[in-house]
């Protein structure tokens, strides 16, 4: 039996069902410790502002020192702890002083020097090493102190190595929403189509998002008029991405649909021929994982983590350059030019999701790391 308490920040639909599975497990024992409740942020972009609080799971007390904070939790001193980011330093300084066994998880770091470089991201590209080699002294925490460390995919374990943390203490371990259910597809995106095909991004219209990056990127392509964008996400620039795309001469094949509620998003990735996320950065990209399991192909940037799972060059999709227009370009006409490969790379990625990317799957990638690592 696996006794074990995964630290998070917030209650997330993306981890909720992943959490279920582990619970579901006779060889595990689960706790679930949430810092903060879900954010008026979050609510506004479709998230349930509401949480429905399971036996497993518990909310800490605010501004407590560890101690207070981990008593809270069951048998503690006998579970591994699992540390989702690097929020909370004195929660490890607490277990490595008294050998309690830990790991840490986290998608890439990276996000706040994108944030403050403004999303160059060249520059971030050439200044993103030493910002791992800043972050040494933490990956000789993990190394010296810690069972392992997970994380959402290559592109975190790529870096946690280079932070210094030997290959053999780093694993997989992945968002894993549920599958979403199929459903009518949405009236108003087939409204605006028209019989056109249709790219669809789902997030926040902001500038880390990519929004610009994937309008100016179809309107280069000559051969669109058979295909319209459809953005589903919470506005965050104040109508510019209207603007330019009026400016690129492409407004009447792009519908700016706002935000939809998650419980109805399925409505949205059934509507939609090929999914896109244009992220300038992403740790890891969870709309891939639902446009996948309802069987919808993918093309998102090699700086957002799930591109280098979910997608499979050719097969389920494909990977383009962050930040490129002309990658992206090249990526969407090959959509334009052959419309039946979506149908035939959408399968794969729903038949892919399903062998590797559910909860139940997820449960399992951790069991047999932690087994690894020596957890029982």
């Amino acid at each position: 039996m696996i006794k074990t308490c995964i630290w998070m920040n917030i209650p997330s639909h993306y981890q909720s069902a992943f959490f279920q599975a582990l619970d579901a497990r006779d060889d595990v024992d689960l706790s679930v410790v949430y810092f903060n409740g879900a954010s008026s942020d979050r609510a506004a972009e479709g998230w349930n502002s509401g949480h429905e609080q399971k036996a497993y799971e518990i909310f800490a007390e605010g501004n407590t020192e560890p101690q207070k904070q981990v008593e809270r939790v069951e048998d503690w001193s006998n579970r591994v702890h699992i540390i989702c980011g690097y929020f909370n330093e004195a929660l490890i300084d607490f277990f490595c002083k008294r050998d309690v066994r830990w790991c840490h998880w986290s998608e890439k770091p990276g996000i706040r020097l994108a944030e403050l470089l403004g999303y160059h991201m060249s520059l971030f590209r050439l200044l993103y090493p030493f910002q791992l080699l800043a972050k040494r002294s933490y990956g000789a925490r993990i190394r010296n102190y810690a069972l392992g460390a997970f994380g959402q995919g290559h592109l975190a374990k790529s870096a946690f190595q280079r932070m210094g943390v030997p290959a053999a203490k780093t694993a997989d371990l992945y968002y894993s929403p549920g599958p979403l259910s199929p459903a009518e597809p949405c009236r108003q995106m087939m409204d605006f189509a028209a019989g056109r095909k249709i790219f669809l991004m789902v997030g926040a219209l902001c500038k880390r998002k990519g929004i610009d990056v994937l309008l100016k990127a179809f309107s280069r392509i000559e051969n669109n008029r058979e295909w319209c964008i459809v953005f589903c996400g919470l506005d965050k620039a104040d109508g510019a991405y209207k603007a330019l795309s009026e400016k690129l001469g492409i407004q009447d094949q792009v519908l700016f649909l706002g935000a939809y509620p998650i419980e109805r998003i399925s409505e949205v990735y059934c509507a939609a021929d090929v999914f896109v996320l244009p992220s300038r950065f992403d740790g890891w990209g969870t709309v891939f994982n639902e446009a996948a399991s309802l069987g919808v192909p993918l093309i998102g940037t090699d700086l957002c983590g799930g591109s280098w799972h979910l997608i499979r060059e050719g097969r389920t999709g494909y990977r383009v350059r962050a930040a490129s227009a002309k990658s992206m370009s090249d990526a969407l006409r090959k959509y334009i030019n052959h419309p039946a490969d979506a149908e035939v790379h959408g399968q794969a990625a729903k038949a892919l999701f399903s062998a590797e990317f559910t909860p139940a799957r997820n449960a399992e990638r951790f069991v047999t790391s932690l087994k690894l690592w020596g957890a029982q």
